[in-house]
């Protein structure tokens, strides 16, 4: 354990192997409950607490897998190019639907930690909640929150995204695949946008365009919320 523990390449191999197993089960029993993202983040947690390894040994190697996000996200246009025509066509309603999207999100969160008595500083690390982290952590920075409870809370969200947004579109009667794509990428980023490419071509470059409008539009609207909300 020593010998595993002490490699910088711990981190990335037992990531890879839980997310390998997590595809495996999805494949045979798909279910929100086993979708890979989700359960393979519940499969690296159970082998820590098992064997009891800190997790500053285990992200010495994971850390490395991190250098992907905003590459992995970049190549999120292609899909988005291959239906330019869609987004021309539809345009007004796309954009208005992400500033709804973004309103509602935002606005939500900050009202809720005034609900319960969360104090601003709270509210200025969860009102980016819905989007990419990297866009997150630059707009916790700037209104002086905890980027910790922001990269936390992005995950959660992220994965819960990924989980039930097939779930919860079928239970909403929602069939639309540019509706469902802008829904999904508009409440949980990345991780959601992976699941919308499952679902369909047309619902992986809406959720990729929701990814990059909803971010911009957070960084202008957040600290508007707090400065009117707080």
């Amino acid at each position: 354990m020593e010998f595993l523990t002490a490699s910088a390449y711990f981190g990335v191999a037992l990531t890879i192997a839980m997310f390998a197993l997590a595809v495996i089960i999805n494949r045979k029993w798909s279910n929100p409950f086993t979708t890979p993202l989700f359960l393979a983040t519940m499969f690296v947690i159970a082998v820590l607490l098992i064997l009891d390894v800190p997790y500053d040994v285990y992200n010495n190697g994971a850390q490395y897998i991190t250098y992907f996000l905003v590459p992995v996200t970049v190549c999120f246009a292609v899909p988005m190019y291959r239906q330019l025509p869609l987004l021309k066509r539809h345009g007004p309603a796309i954009l208005l639907s992400i500033l709804i999207g973004v309103l509602c999100s935002v606005f939500s969160v900050a009202l809720i930690c005034i609900m319960f008595g969360l104090g601003d500083v709270v509210a200025k690390s969860l009102v980016s909640i819905s989007v990419t982290t990297a866009i997150a952590i630059g707009i916790t920075e700037k209104l002086g929150g905890v980027v910790a409870l922001t990269v936390s809370s992005v995950i959660v969200t992220g994965i819960l995204g990924a989980s039930v947004s097939d779930l919860v579109c079928r239970r909403l009667g929602l069939r639309n695949a540019i509706a469902r794509g802008l829904a999904i990428g508009n409440a949980s980023h990345a991780a959601g946008t992976t699941k919308a490419m499952e679902m369909g071509p047309v619902e992986g470059a809406m959720s990729s365009l929701a990814i990059v409008l909803s971010g911009l539009l957070t960084a202008v609207i957040a600290p508007m919320a707090i400065y009117i909300l707080f």
